[in-house]
This record gives C-alpha cells, structure tokens and sequence, in this order.
C-alpha cells in the first residue's frame, strides 16, 4: 500500500484544516474540526488522524501544543483535488460588470481596469503581462496631416495595442503625400509583424524610399514601446502584502522587492505560456511563502498576455480561480471600440 495514499476520512479532515486556515490564518485544532465539520468523530479520533498527517508531510505544527497548518505539500493536493470555482456573488459580478462598462482608450487602459478590479475583488496582488510586442501583426496604419511639417501617426495592431504620435518631418507634406503614404504603408506592411518591418531594409530602398524618413519614425515608435519593457507589465495592489498576518516584516520586505522587479515577475507570470491555467505554490525562492494563479487573457480571440494572482500560500483558491475565469470571459466579449472607432473616422 502507498505510504502517502490518504484515506477518505483522512482526505476529509486535510481538506477541512485547510479550508479553516484560509479563513483564520490562525493554526487549527482538532476540537474546532470536531465541531465544525465531524460531529460523528471524537475530537480524540481527530487529533489522532491529524498527528498522522502530520507524519506524512501535509500538516506542521508551528508550536507545542498549537493547533496545526498545512504544508505546501497540503495545498497543492487541495488544489488538485478539491479545488471547486465557486460563482461569485452578485456584488462581485457587478463591479466587474461595471469596471468595463465605460468607454476605454486602448488595449492599455482595458488591462490597467483588468488589473485593478482583479485586486480590488480577490484582495490579492494582481499583475497583468501583455504579450511580446515583436509578436503582434499590424493591423493598420495611419497618418493624418496637422501642418506643413507634422502629422499624427496612429499604429493598431492585430491585438489591439495601439499607439500614437505626433513626428516631425524635415520636408513639406499636403495630402496627397499622406494620401499617398497611408495607401503604400498599408499595403506593404498590414498583416506583417512587428519584428518583420523592423528587418525591411530591402522594402526601404525600393517602394519606400520616397517615403524613408516617415517609416523610420514608425520603427522608432514600436522600438521605444518594445525598450520600455516595464510598461507591458501592471501590477495592482501590492501593498495588500502587507495585510496577510502570516507575513513577518522580513518576508513583506522580500516579497515586495520581488514584485517590484517587474521583469522577474513577468518571467513567473509567464513561465508556462501555453497552459490556459496554472496554479504554482512557493515556486520561486524569493516567493516561497507565496502561491502564484495564472491565467491566459484575450481579446476577440486574440491572446493579449497573461494575468495572475499573488498572494499566500493559504489564499483562496476556489476564489480567485473564478475571479480570473470571469474577468478572461469578460475581456473576450470586449470588441476593439474606444480609440480604435475614434481613429475609423478620423479622414
């Protein structure tokens, strides 16, 4: 017989510290499992099978005499086992529903509400990663003219990240040179990724060379929001650290340098790309106190990245498995709109 193969009653009873630690934080008792969840047990019965769990790994006991919490080795059979996404409730839903409701400015500000309600609902750290900017298609591209010598660049891609600039150019341009230029850029560049127009120097020399100085403006723009790594990662709520009672000041200082480096958190929220979700406990040695929910996110069906819930080990699963399920849901029913109208008429 497996050594660790747990049996039903002793299933019930992990499965039930568990979920009182989540609510208390505080180490649980035998008496208080006897109460709360197996009047047909002793409390003695309890205790025993409790010290047996402990002996296999899924309990510690943090003190003589204290109740117990569970391990890491605990929560992960909680996750894989008993974990169930419960509906949220009807205010939860609602401040969702209503984080979307107005009109947004880009794919930005769609995952800055994403981020922010995810922390405000689960009352966990929230952080978003848009995907590679190399990656994403043009979609279109756009100028219009404001003088003799600017015009407004507005580049959409084919994940809705949008951005735009006004630029400066060294010669005359009327009309017909933005007319002109919106035709052929268009016609050469929708459909190719971002790394592909940086690479077309052959393109350059042959049907854009009348029309260098504005294509090297447009590389420049993707190039400044591809160097700017930082700004494709929004984090939400990280001083909510601070409010988990398990957390000594030592470990809040550690977690939060962590998250601070927005790199370095974008790697773990990123770390399994091609998993729809994913639940990792005290995976990374800065974060061993820690459990990570990942979640991939999109828009028109268009993969925009990857969000996640960090909190503590003893967070609430159940929960914040829903949270991300709904706001994905939520995110996909979005249609471009916002900015992206705005510039359809725009002549």
């Amino acid at each position: 017989m497996d050594k660790d193969k747990l049996s039903e009653r002793k299933e019930r009873i992990l499965k039930a510290v568990v979920d009182e630690y989540i609510k208390s934080a505080s180490p649980v008792s035998s008496g208080e499992i006897q109460q709360k969840h197996f009047n047909e047990i002793s409390s003695a019965t309890i205790r025993s099978e409790m010290s047996a769990l402990e002996d296999m790994g899924y309990l510690i006991q943090p003190h003589t005499s204290a109740g117990r919490i569970p391990s890491k080795k605990a929560y992960k059979l909680y996750v894989d086992k008993f974990m169930v996404k419960l509906p949220l409730r009807r205010k939860e839903i609602e401040l969702i529903n209503a984080s979307f409701k107005s009109r947004f400015d880009g794919i930005e500000e769609i995952v800055k509400r994403a981020a922010k309600v995810i922390s405000d609902v689960t009352n966990y750290t929230s952080v978003i990663v848009l995907s590679n900017i190399n990656r994403v298609k043009i979609k279109r591209i756009k100028l219009v003219d404001l003088d003799s010598r600017s015009a407004l660049v507005i580049i959409i891609t084919d994940s809705g990240i949008i951005r735009d600039k006004i630029i400066t150019l060294s010669a005359t341009i009327n009309p017909i040179y933005i007319e002109d230029a919106n035709n052929l850029l268009n016609k050469i560049f929708e459909g190719k990724t971002v790394a592909e127009i940086k690479q077309a120097d052959e393109i350059i020399n042959t049907e854009l060379k009348d029309f260098k100085e504005l294509y090297e403006n447009i590389v420049a723009i993707l190039l400044s929001y591809e160097e700017d790594k930082n700004s494709s990662v929004i984090i939400e709520g990280a001083s909510k650290m601070l409010d988990h009672p398990e957390y000594d000041l030592d470990t809040t200082r550690n977690i939060l340098s962590v998250i601070d480096k927005k790199e370095r958190i974008a790697e773990l929220i990123e770390e399994n790309q091609d998993i729809e979700f994913t639940v990792r406990i005290g995976k990374d040695e800065a974060l061993d106190k820690c459990a990570i929910v990942t979640a991939k996110y999109k828009i028109n069906g268009k993969e925009i990245g990857h969000a996640g819930v960090i909190g503590p080990e003893r967070m609430d699963y159940s929960k914040v498995v829903s949270v991300l399920n709904y706001v994905g849901k939520t995110l996909e029913e979005i249609s471009h709109g916002g900015k992206d109208d705005k510039y359809d008429k725009l002549k």
